[in-house]
């Protein structure tokens, strides 16, 4: 009797925790659309979310929390450097060192608690489903500012969306709008565009329908948006996919190279041309200011070009171990927050110098090849991976003109391929 009694506990126990689980994983997913749809918006009520989930993770984590080896060995190294950069800032009366803390140290122990609880390829399954719907719902609200701001009912649209940073502008030839999301949009194009690739063969009637759509509603958002950073990417991103798709077992074979380059270099052409067409835009202005942000002729490029200057001159100072976490320098892009930088890379080679801005780049690469290692024996792992890897890789590009990595919404850039990988070191035996 009592063995009876003890199995139908533990059985009751056992349908709780897979209960459990369940709940976390959907709250997951609707946190996790909420950052990419309203990232620095909304602070209060998601952080109550945020301290709901990790209070289930804690708890989940008692009997499940799993992470490889070679992942916590990088991650404490990692930690080790943000802890001697906010020490280091500390000596050295950085203004910054400690309110930098929540991104260097915080942030990652809270990522890899729930890294830890991912075992199987389903749970990041269930995450890019919830990664799609955010940057359909960014989409959807990049594209809804833009027209309203063509269609004159701006006064009507841009009030509702003032918690989003909403704004539009026309300059005769080129237009630009503002939206706190549209960072996701950039996201959206690389890796929706490698999700097509990667699942060429399973995409069929309205799933295939949606998903050539939301790329279509990307591109018109791109061009509309007036960021040059954005327009670089969507040039960028099919050198960067390539690669990572042909080392992988996902690779194109029976397509000839060439004739798939041609063909798709005139849709996307034909893309461009009708989008530029249809919201009325001028080519040669595009192309104009484009050009300019490379040339320091304006004044945001301008003020970059001076700022590099200035941080380079930093780091020469102290090259090897950097000024500390949240160090200034005599160019001030924020007086609120004068220890940050449009020019991140720059920025944190000053801050923690050659030594820790090679343990973060060997962290990143890490990523990179084991991913690829991992990519090439299991097709399933290269569906999901290359799309996150391209798309983190075109995010890297963008975040050295802009510090879209220096807050909390988009680290998960950087985490959710080390999720992956984590998933399948420590795959539960259903993961194949």
């Amino acid at each position: 009797m009592s063995a009876i009694y003890k199995s139908t506990i533990f059985g009751f126990e056992q349908r709780m925790f897979r209960a459990v689980e369940k709940i976390w994983l959907f709250l997951i997913q609707a946190f996790f659309v909420l950052m990419l749809v309203v990232p620095t918006s909304l602070q209060t009520p998601r952080a109550i979310f945020l301290v709901l989930i990790t209070t289930i993770a804690i708890v989940l984590s008692l009997r499940t929390w799993r992470v490889h080896r070679d992942i916590i060995l990088l991650w404490l190294v990692t930690l080790l450097v943000g802890l001697f950069g906010v020490f280091w800032g500390v000596i050295n009366s950085a203004p910054g060192a400690l309110r930098v803390t929540s991104v260097y140290l915080v942030w990652p122990v809270l990522y890899v608690l729930f890294i830890g609880l991912a075992h199987d390829a389903r749970v990041i399954k269930a995450i890019e489903s919830a990664l799609l719907l955010g940057i359909a719902l960014a989409t959807l609200m990049a594209i809804t500012v833009m027209l309203a701001g063509l269609w004159g009912y701006g006064g009507v649209i841009y009030p509702l969306l003032e918690f989003q940073g909403a704004a539009f502008g026309n300059y005769g030839g080129f237009i630009e709008f503002r939206i706190y999301g549209l960072t996701t949009v950039m996201y959206g194009f690389p890796f929706v565009l490698s999700y097509i690739l990667v699942r060429r063969g399973e995409l069929r009637s309205l799933r295939k329908l949606g998903i050539y759509l939301l790329l279509f509603a990307i591109v018109l958002a791109a061009l509309g948006s007036g960021r040059r950073v954005f327009w670089l990417v969507m040039l960028l991103t099919p050198f960067i996919i390539l690669p990572f798709l042909q080392f992988s077992s996902c690779r194109l074979k029976s397509v000839p190279l060439l004739s798939l380059t041609f063909r798709s270099s005139v849709l996307a052409v034909l893309t461009i041309a009708g989008v530029i067409v249809a919201i009325g835009l001028d080519p040669v202005a595009l192309v104009e200011i484009f050009v300019s942000a490379f040339q320091g002729q304006e004044a945001s490029s301008g003020a970059r070009y001076v700022q590099a200057a200035s941080l380079w001159g930093a780091f020469t100072n102290s090259p090897l171990i950097g000024h500390g976490l949240g160090s200034t320098v005599d160019v001030v892009r924020s007086h609120e927050m004068p220890w940050a930088f449009e020019l991140s890379y720059l920025a944190l080679l000053m801050n923690v110098g050659f030594i820790g801005f090679l343990v973060y780049s060997t962290a990143v690469l890490w990523v990179a090849f084991k991913g690829i290692q991992l990519s090439r024996k299991n097709a399933e792992f290269a569906k999901l991976f290359v799309p996150l890897i391209t798309a983190l890789s075109a995010f890297l590009i963008m975040n050295a003109t802009n510090p879209y990595l220096g807050k909390f919404d988009y680290l998960w850039v950087i985490f959710l391929p080390v999720a992956l990988i984590n998933a399948y070191l420590t795959r539960r035996p259903k993961y194949d």
